[in-house]
């Protein structure tokens, strides 16, 4: 069964339009752009995926496609063992930084954020099967951080491979997690079928949208781990989040050492979503220490009085 989903536009004639593309994502909160990563950086970071992946015996290292040998790993996302490696020089790359700053009208602020995906074979697509089952809105999980994601294929892939969809138009909308549901999902029926939107992604390419657009990967129905990387960057006057080591944990007060050498007392409180790097199930306060002790590296969202909406560990 084929995958049938409509296109995304291609937004690349606009590239070095800074009015265009702002008034693209601000109508849309999606902009596709490809060839604005320099593929000899991927090729290299493809390597560096390989690495991990054939570490965990995932894939046969001596097989230039990434097939899956069929081992099981517990492992949430196996190619983040890559660590700060492979995204700190993605964004450094002065063409993204440039499509970045036209984006937000702003200067972007690259935040330690970031996922290595390996997509692992889902298996055949059965008829009236859900393909957007994993629907979500990141800014749901980091409530006050309003980033904007990069999202680029490590290798090609197309629809058929656990390609990526988003949908466009639903930064609009707000919130449409469903609190009510286990692990607050999107209901299926919050988004029609026909409004998702997707591509045969290449090396190079960009999916560049809003913390609110309603996102997913695709079922992966092919023999072959997708391989992707996603990193998120905050506009320079927007909120900062608190990033930094802790050094220690008072009832509900957290002190954070920042890089800058800085110390940062942030206040928690029950509405406090407290998560680990995965997005669910969220840890209670009076659990806070599995996130949040002495050393730990950690970011906190915090309005301008330091209570905090989102705490989470930071492993980059």
């Amino acid at each position: 069964m084929m995958i049938e989903i409509a296109d995304l536009i291609d937004s690349t004639a606009l590239i070095g339009d800074a009015q265009a593309l702002r008034r693209r994502y601000l109508d849309d909160g999606v902009v596709y752009l490809r060839g604005v990563i320099d593929p000899e950086l991927i090729a290299w970071g493809r390597e560096k995926y390989r690495e991990a992946l054939a570490a965990e015996g995932l894939i046969d290292p001596a097989v230039e496609a990434p097939v899956w040998t069929g081992r099981k790993t517990e492992t949430w996302r196996p190619c983040d063992a890559i660590g700060t490696t492979v995204w700190h020089e993605v964004v450094k790359q002065p063409r993204l930084n440039q499509v970045m700053r036209d984006v937000l009208a702003d200067d972007p602020v690259w935040i330690p954020i970031a996922a290595h995906r390996s997509g692992m074979p889902t298996g055949p697509i059965a008829e009236g099967q859900d393909l957007f089952a994993g629907r979500h809105q990141d800014g749901f999980y980091n409530e006050g951080m309003l980033f904007t994601i990069c999202w680029m294929p490590i290798r090609d892939v197309d629809r058929d491979h656990g390609s990526f969809a988003v949908a466009p138009g639903t930064h609009h909308r707000g919130s449409l997690h469903d609190t009510t549901l286990k692990g607050n999902a999107i209901p299926r029926e919050a988004i029609a079928d026909d409004a998702w939107r997707s591509a045969d992604f290449r090396v190079g390419d960009v999916l560049i949208f809003n913390y609110l657009t309603a996102h997913t990967a695709l079922p992966n129905p092919s023999n072959e781990i997708r391989m992707s990387l996603d990193v998120r960057a905050i506009p320079a006057s927007a909120p900062q989040p608190v990033i930094g080591a802790v050094e220690r944990v008072e009832a509900r007060d957290v002190t954070i050492r920042t890089e800058e050498g800085e110390r940062v007392t942030v206040h928690l409180s029950e509405e406090t979503l407290i998560r680990d790097m995965n997005p669910w199930p969220r840890v209670p306060l009076a659990e806070v220490e599995k996130i949040a002790y002495p050393g730990a590296h950690v970011m906190a969202m915090a309005r301008p009085d330091r209570s905090v909406t989102v705490l989470r560990r930071n492993f980059y």
